[in-house]
């Protein structure tokens, strides 16, 4: 079997976390997450972890530490090369060509999470306590605008998350136990 490192990307409120982290009990594989670092990160600066200072921070980590920044993430759990992992949370091409070399010779496929535009706005404005300008203002962001673009285009698998979480993991966890195959 081919080892797998199985990354998860989405628009906010899509269920990235809840979804890898369901796939990852399902697989029994690690999970690491590019959000959970960011707040740590957030943590040892003394900075609050508001959206906007999580943002500035991904923002900044992604230009300047990029290497850096997936290492970190990485090693969140105990894990090396050749092994399997669930990776949360990408939002950047550049990440993805980073990890994919990180991972070498573990094979990097990203799962890309829909959901009905309707019920994941209504989900983040209530999760979030925000307002429909505030969501427009954060998806704006540098940390999300390639989420929705090149992302898409580039996921290996594309997703609905709008059924029962059951039914979902066994979508991904067949595909994955067929691309381990192959």
């Amino acid at each position: 079997m081919k080892p797998v490192v199985l990354g998860f990307a989405g628009a906010i409120g899509s269920g990235k976390s809840n979804t890898s982290t369901a796939v990852a009990e399902a697989l029994h594989w690690p999970r690491v997450s590019f959000g959970e670092y960011v707040r740590d990160e957030a943590m040892r600066r003394g900075l609050s972890g508001t959206r906007d200072v999580l943002q500035s921070i991904g923002a900044s980590l992604i230009d300047f530490e990029i290497e850096s920044f997936c290492r970190g993430v990485l090693s969140q759990v105990e894990w090396k090369p050749g092994g399997c992992l669930v990776i949360d949370g990408i939002r950047h091409i550049e990440v993805v060509h980073t990890i994919q070399r990180m991972v070498n010779p573990s094979k990097l496929l990203l799962v890309f999470l829909t959901k009905n535009e309707d019920s994941r706005k209504s989900w983040v404005y209530k999760r979030d306590t925000i307002n429909e300008d505030q969501l427009r203002v954060i998806e704006n962001h540098s940390t999300e605008t390639q989420v929705q673009t090149v992302l898409a285009e580039i996921a290996d698998l594309k997703v609905e998350s709008d059924r029962p979480m059951n039914a979902t993991v066994q979508e991904i966890t067949n595909w994955v136990h067929q691309n381990m195959m192959h």
